[in-house]
This record gives structure tokens, sequence and C-alpha cells, in this order.
């Protein structure tokens, strides 16, 4: 039995990962926020675990609370991920995280070294995507004698009034330069930019998507040199047009302000207050995903497909299989591995996983195509 370490542990992913430690396996958890009222709330569910208030970026309590964990699942926002990888690293902790994006993830990678040293074991990405993405790709690498291209396209329907996370995730996404695979060679192209129709299974349809600043070109093509890689995402039109606006308007912005003698975060503010607009009992919400990897097996070119969707007629669609993928995740760094920091197509076990997930009643429909 290990102790394991869940920061940000109020909120909806870290909430997921912590019922499915609970009800599957003998870890000791505990738990970490900075909201009292939420931990109140864990409190009085707890089972294996005991909670602990803490301002989770001070730097001197963090270093505390790493040294009584074996393992640390990293729930927090995503601009998070660097400050708690390198003090995972100092501590010597092993780490799982839900993901960055490219930026930060090849700095996450640049740690290898420091974390191998340190006896450090760290998998990062380990979420729906990154994370589920990566090891539908390795699944499909697994099957093939040779891969030409993979194309992963991601469709979600759950709004900006979902939570202050959502609107972090989707400024961020919206922003920067993307990693893109083309013939072998890693670019890197403006948010927004390519967009495409992709087919996703009924009931979703033709959807548009765009690139996105997503790792998982670049750690795809850093592991197994696959020559085309790329991620695209989609939201429903209304959507997008709130998003473009915002973005427009320089609400995205993470500079301050002076508003009546008071700094300001554009940013900050609308992450606070959007989800206060939040309207009970809208329709139900979804996260699909679509991973086709084409290739050659027995000589011929083929293209395998991967099509996952949940739903959710709550709060965020994403927030059941993105916990349950990081504790299932998190047992396997505990179990197996080499110290250092890995991307999830490399630093898990891809068959064990999908196994796992389908046993918790997801469902992921593979079909095999000839493209001759």
């Amino acid at each position: 039995m290990a102790r394991i370490l869940i920061l940000g542990a109020s909120g909806e992913m870290a909430s997921a990962a912590i019922r499915e430690l609970l009800r599957n396996s003998d870890h000791e958890l505990l738990l970490a926020d900075r909201y009292a009222p939420s931990l109140a709330e864990l409190d009085r569910q707890r089972k294996r675990a005991r909670t602990v208030l803490c301002d989770l970026f001070d730097g001197k309590q963090l270093a505390q609370l790493l040294s009584k964990c074996d393992l640390v699942l990293n729930a927090l926002y995503m601009r998070y991920v660097l400050p708690v990888t390198r003090a995972a690293i100092e501590a010597g902790a092993h780490l799982v995280d839900l993901g960055a994006y490219a930026t930060d993830t090849a700095q996450q990678l640049s740690l290898h070294p420091k974390a191998r040293k340190a006896g450090s074991r760290i998998v990062m990405g380990c979420g729906v995507a990154p994370g589920l993405t990566n090891i539908l790709a390795r699944h499909a690498i697994d099957q093939l004698e040779h891969v030409e291209r993979i194309g992963i396209y991601s469709y979600i329907t759950h709004p900006l009034t979902t939570s202050p996370g959502i609107v972090y995730t989707r400024f961020d996404a919206s922003m920067g330069l993307c990693p893109v695979c083309i013939e072998g060679k890693l670019v890197r192209r403006p948010a927004f930019a390519d967009s495409e129709v992709i087919e996703f299974p009924p009931p979703y349809g033709r959807q548009e998507v765009h690139l996105v600043p997503h790792p998982e070109p670049l750690t795809l093509w850093r592991s197994f040199r696959v020559p085309n890689v790329v991620f695209k995402v989609g939201y429903p039109a209304d959507e997008t047009q709130r998003l473009r606006a915002l973005i427009e308007l320089g609400l995205a912005s993470a500079e301050p302000f002076s508003l009546g003698g008071k700094a300001v975060v554009p940013r900050e503010f609308i992450a606070e207050y959007i989800p206060t607009t939040h309207r009970p009992g809208r329709a139900r919400t979804a996260n699909v995903k679509r991973v086709v990897v084409t290739g050659v097996c027995h000589g011929q070119r083929r293209s395998l497909t991967y099509d996952f969707a949940v739903e959710s007629g709550r709060r965020s669609a994403s927030a059941k299989i993105t916990g349950t993928f990081a504790a299932l995740a998190a047992c396997q760094v505990l179990d197996v591995g080499r110290p250092g920091v890995y991307a999830p197509e490399t630093g898990l076990n891809a068959g064990a996983l999908l196994g796992e997930l389908e046993r918790r009643g997801f469902e992921i429909r593979e079909s095999l195509g000839d493209t001759g």
C-alpha cells in the first residue's frame, strides 16, 4: 500500500480519481486543497483518506506535503504543471498529471535527466487528451508494421459556463502556436488555423475542427518518429463564436490593468464570472474523440479508427473519464517503471489500461479500414 497525494482534491477531475482509487485500490489518500469548505465536504465522504488544508502554490507547504507521499496526482490547472513537476523531482516522488499544452510539455520532457537521478517516475498528460488519445495511438502503432499518419480529433460540447477550469483551458487552447508533424518535420502553426470538417459517429456527425496547441503531435513524433501527426478540436458554433469574441476583446489576457485602484487580470475575472451565469437543467454535454492511424499491415495500407464519447447531464462530460484514467495511470506508475519523465504512450501499458477502462464500462469502438 502506498500513499497518494491528490492536489486540487475538490475539483471534478480529482473527485472522479478519488472515487476510483477508493473503490478499486488499497492505497492511502492524502487530499489537499486550499478551500476549507471543499475539504469539509470531502471529510464527510472520506474512507482511507484524510484531508489537509494547504496553499498549493506555496512552495514550502507543497514540499512538506510531497515529503509525506509516494506519488502525486496533480489535478490542478495546467499552468501549475511545471512547478509541481519540479517539486516532485526535488522530493523524489512519483507523479502523474492531467496534462499541459505543448510548450510546458516540452519543458517537462527536458527534466528527464533530473527525474532519473532523483528516482522520480513522472508520466505526464494522464487525462482524456492528452492521455487516452496517446494510448489509443500507441495501441494502433503496436498493430501496424509502419505508421504513416496519426490524426486526433476532438469535439467538445460543454460550454464556457461549466467551470473556471474550462474557461482557462479554452483560452489556452486558442492562443499561441500548435505543433504539427508534416512529412517528418515538426512545425508550428497558429491556433484556430487549418480548419476542416470531420465526420464523427452519430449523433454528433460532421463538425468543424481546428488546430490547438495540444502536446500529442510533439510527444508521438518524439516517441515513434511518426511522420504526420495532427490534433484538432471543435466546439458548437455558438461556443466558438463566444470564445473568439472574448479573445478579440482582449479578455483572455493575463496582463493586469487598474480598475478603481485595484489590479484586475482579465482572464481571471472572466474565468470566475462566466460560470456564475450557468443555468441548471441544460441539455446533456459530450466530449467526443476520434483517433485515426494509417499505416501498413501485412503489406497493405490500412487505417485503424478509434471512437470514444462520454456524455453528461451534469457539469463536465470530461471529468469521469479524465479522473478514472489518471487514477489507473497512478496505480501503474506505482507498480512498475524506471525513473524519468515520460509521455503516456511510452510510460504506460496501453493494453492493460484499455482493459481496465473496458471493465469500468467505457466503450471504445475500433474499426479497420483499407486505404488502398
